[in-house]
């Protein structure tokens, strides 16, 4: 595995999704640039390649098509980089044709620059016209590419309209929707089988949901329907997001958001996470909609852990008006769910209220 410095940060996160992707790391290398290698770290992994003789190189960032096509001219061996990494763990988990359509959009749109970096290499120096070499397979590839590309955004607009309807279909029944958010292995299918009572595949590994679940829930009068929704993951590439576009949607329309974070992993990520994923939130246009953190895993830590817990936290949050409320819970365990389904509940139908009341007079009317 190749790493930047000013990534080293994130080199567990990367170790867990080469894992989780079927990976074994056996040595890891680190450059000083963020999208590619100089020459010398380029020679050392050539010759280490020899001994090591891997079947692949994960490039953890973003390399340049250039990088990666030196990489593979000097290693002969498979690159690929984040993006790709994230994209193989999806497949894995992808249960519906949506998801599947959506994982093959975004792996042409990542690939399209590395064929184009291999048309301009193979044609660097041809005379073009009546001497030139003609067409290449990798210009035919690179035209199937496009044309399969245009194929999919045709089916996933259809798809997308259909869930439209689908959620349409729901808001005129007068159903809540609470999307629940965070990121990966933060625990949100956890919790949404807590709330629904289902049984909904769990796991240490990241991205067991690709597609959102809906399960509709009456709680104190009020009729919602909650949605479990893919794990953030940081810097999330727009390659994914724009591919992802009909799952973020679920986000985006619900009528509360609970925001499930790890309360073990310790206050520095903790604080990571919330605000890295209200710039997620923000960037998908979730944007005024009410918002519950959801501190999971409390049996991991003391109560002593988690008061303090309770209080940075709140003191993190004071500059966003959106947050109603901040609740330690434990999905696993079951503890303080009915507390929060309460609120969300409460919160939930006050906001379906106000979408009653003219423009012009809510702002007096805001809880």
């Amino acid at each position: 595995m190749i790493i930047p410095r000013s990534l080293i940060d994130q080199l567990d996160e990367a170790k867990t999704l080469a894992e989780t992707a079927g990976y074994e790391i056996l040595r890891v290398w680190k450059t000083r640039y963020p999208n590619r290698v100089g020459r010398g770290l380029l020679a050392e992994i050539s010759n280490k390649v020899v001994e090591d003789d891997p079947s692949t190189i994960i490039f953890y960032g973003d390399p340049s098509p250039s990088t990666v096509y030196l990489l593979m001219k000097n290693t002969r061996r498979r690159i690929i980089d984040r993006v790709e990494l994230i994209l193989e763990i999806f497949v894995k988990h992808a249960g519906s044709r949506e998801a599947l359509l959506q994982i093959e959009m975004a792996r042409i749109k990542h690939e399209i620059p590395l064929v184009r970096e291999f048309i301009r290499r193979s044609k660097m120096g041809e005379l073009p016209g009546f001497l030139g070499p003609g067409g290449y397979a990798v210009d035919a590839y690179y035209r199937h590419l496009t044309s399969r590309l245009a194929r999919l955004r045709r089916e996933l607009e259809r798809l997308r309209q259909i869930r439209s309807k689908q959620r349409g279909s729901r808001g005129r029944l007068g159903l809540l929707h609470a999307a629940i958010v965070g990121y990966a292995s933060a625990g949100k299918t956890t919790l949404f089988n807590a709330i629904t009572g289902l049984s909904k595949p769990v796991g240490p590994e990241y991205f067991t949901t690709l597609q959102p679940k809906h399960f509709r829930v009456r709680i104190a009068g009020a009729d919602i329907v909650f949605v479990d929704t893919v794990g953030f993951i940081r810097d999330v590439p727009p390659t994914i997001i724009e591919a992802f576009h009909s799952t973020l949607e679920e986000i985006t329309e619900s009528d509360v958001i609970i925001f499930v974070v790890d309360a073990s992993k310790g206050l520095r990520k903790i604080e990571y996470e919330l605000e890295s994923g209200f710039e997620i939130l923000n960037n998908i246009g979730a944007v005024g909609i009410p918002i519950f953190i959801a501190l999971n895993k409390i049996d991991l830590i003391t109560e002593d852990e988690t008061r303090e817990l309770l209080n940075r936290v709140r003191g993190m949050l004071t500059s966003e008006p959106a947050v109603k409320g901040i609740i330690p819970i434990s999905a696993k365990n079951r503890v303080n769910i009915d507390a929060l389904v309460r609120e969300v509940a409460k919160i939930g139908s006050s906001a379906r209220a106000l979408e009653t009341i003219p423009e012009s007079l809510r702002a007096e009317a805001r809880p």
